[in-house]
Formats: structure tokens, C-alpha cells, sequence
């Protein structure tokens, strides 16, 4: 980039001693730099006709390839040093994360950090990690199992599921494993980190689940148990407004429970920005939940 640089001046200024001038450099370091580019590609720029430079005709093809590389170096430098003042966000969440923190998460981001280019996507946990694996998103909040041996995972809030039903819909409070198998059930799809603790810790028990109703949608599952079609298994914080104003019952199952973690997911090689680093912050400060917090992340 100097000798262009170097180049470049002395062809707008039309000598070495002008140039010099306006580079702040000596009049010999400027002659030098001229003559290790002519040695280098063994091409002659400047013909010496009296006192005056003239520029060959090679010159002239390599001052206007010279100008067009060092504005795209200027380009390249101006974007790089934008990226700590101006960067991209891509954050991925699961499902129920997405329905219980994304609003508050994203509008604390925009408001906080207005330079920040927000993108979220929410998918089924598994999506969510192949993304990060590729590369594709800056960090994500999971429920369920994160497999990958290049993903780093931190908890940062517990929740477990919950069985309920309406309240007319004949079922006591109390019941076992085995028992809650024989009921029509409202689950979400395979592959939801819902469904798969559910059906890991049937599995351990020598059990297995048959749904009646299988959805991807929390809200109608929801919706289903509101309307007496059965149990639906579902995030504890989730379906907590629709217990508390009576729309749903609890059903206490008495030999498991389904507690689990929310994870912080990112790629083991990911080199986070000041900016990230700051709405990571922000990210975490909205799990601040009514029941249990992680003290250290």
C-alpha cells in the first residue's frame, strides 16, 4: 500500500520533490520507493525527459489500477473499523424462549444499542443448532440438549414442564407416569426439546407416549386442554398465566419431575464484538425469572 501510495503521488504532484512535500517524507526515500517498484515487476513508469517525470503508457495502466486498489483498501479499512460502531446481531432461540423473551429481549436491544442490526430467528431447538454450528447465528437460548462437540452451552434459567388440562376435564391432581400414558395427550411435534425430554424420560421408564393431538404451536395445545380434549405438557412459565386465572388445571405427577435448563449456545471459535457482548448482557438480564436464577452465567 505505501508504494502505491507512493506512486500515486508522485504521478498527482508530477515530480519526486513535490511529492515528497505533500507525503512528509524525504526526497530520496520517495525516489527509492519508485525504483523498487520499476525493479520489482521490471516495468519502467516514468520517462526522464529534461527535468520533467512523464508516465509511459505503462504508467498510465498501473496509476489507474493503483487508484482503483488503494480506494478499495480504503473501503475495506472504513468497513472494518464501522463494525465496532455499526454490527449485524443474529440470534437464534427456541421455540418457548421465543414466545416468553424475544418481545422484551429485542426491544431492549433496539432501544439500548439503536446501532445494532437485530435478526432473530426462532426454530425447534435442533434447527437452532445447526445454525449456530454453521455459523449463522452470533448466539442462541435453547430448552433441551445441545449434541454438538463445537458448541459451548451455559445455563442461565430452569423450567420445567408441566401436565395440564381444563378444569372439568376428569383427571385427578395427582398421578403417576404410567398413569398420565393413559390419557389423551396434547405434545408437541418430535424434535421440539418438549417433546424429546418428555419422551426421553418415558423412554427411561419404559414408557412411550401416543398423542392424541400433536402440535408445533404451544397456543393450541393451549388451546386443546382449554377445551377438555386432554393433558397437554407444556413449559411451566409458558402456561403459568392460564393456571393462575383458573383456565387450566395442574396435574401433579408424583414419581418424575421434568425440570430442565435454558442454555446459552454459541460456537466455540465465535469472536463476539463489543457491541454482541453488550446485547449478549442484555440478554441475559431478561432471564431474570419469578422462580429461580443462575447466579453466575
Amino acid at each position: 500500500m505505501r508504494h502505491l501510495k507512493t506512486f500515486i503521488a508522485v504521478c498527482e504532484a508530477g515530480g519526486i520533490t513535490k511529492a515528497a512535500s505533500t507525503l512528509y517524507v524525504a526526497q530520496p526515500a520517495v525516489s527509492q520507493t519508485i525504483a523498487e517498484i520499476e525493479k520489482y515487476y521490471n516495468v519502467i513508469l516514468f520517462d526522464r525527459i529534461g527535468n520533467r517525470l512523464v508516465l509511459t503508457d505503462s504508467g498510465k495502466r498501473l496509476l489507474a489500477k493503483a487508484k482503483e486498489t488503494i480506494a478499495s483498501f480504503d473501503d475495506f479499512e472504513q468497513l472494518a473499523r464501522e463494525s465496532e460502531t455499526n454490527t449485524d446481531l443474529h440470534i437464534g432461540t427456541s421455540l418457548t424462549i421465543g414466545r416468553l423473551f424475544v418481545p422484551q429481549m429485542a426491544a431492549a436491544i433496539s432501544r439500548e444499542l439503536p446501532q445494532i442490526r437485530l435478526s432473530v430467528m426462532i426454530q425447534q431447538t435442533s434447527v437452532i443448532e445447526g445454525l449456530l454450528v454453521n455459523g449463522n447465528l452470533d448466539f442462541a437460548f435453547v430448552e433441551g440438549s445441545i449434541h454438538s462437540r463445537h458448541l459451548i452451552t451455559q445455563a442461565v434459567f430452569q423450567d420445567r414442564l408441566t401436565a395440564v388440562s381444563s378444569c372439568e376435564f376428569a383427571v385427578p391432581e395427582q398421578i403417576t407416569l404410567e398413569e398420565l400414558t393413559k390419557y389423551p395427550l396434547l405434545l408437541r411435534e418430535p424434535g421440539s426439546a418438549s417433546r424429546d425430554l418428555l419422551d426421553a424420560t418415558l423412554s427411561v421408564n419404559r414408557l412411550s407416549a401416543a398423542p392424541m393431538i400433536e402440535s408445533a404451536s404451544n397456543q393450541a395445545l393451549i388451546s386443546c386442554a382449554m377445551a377438555g380434549n386432554g393433558i397437554a405438557v407444556l413449559p411451566q412459565n409458558l402456561i403459568r398465566e392460564w393456571t393462575e386465572q383458573g383456565n387450566l388445571k395442574t396435574i401433579t405427577i408424583t414419581d418424575c419431575d421434568f425440570d430442565r435448563d435454558y442454555l446459552l449456545a454459541y460456537h466455540k471459535n465465535k469472536r463476539f464484538y463489543s457491541l454482541q457482548e453488550q446485547a449478549l448482557s442484555i440478554c441475559k438480564e431478561h432471564f431474570i425469572p419469578n422462580e429461580v436464577k443462575y447466579d453466575d452465567y
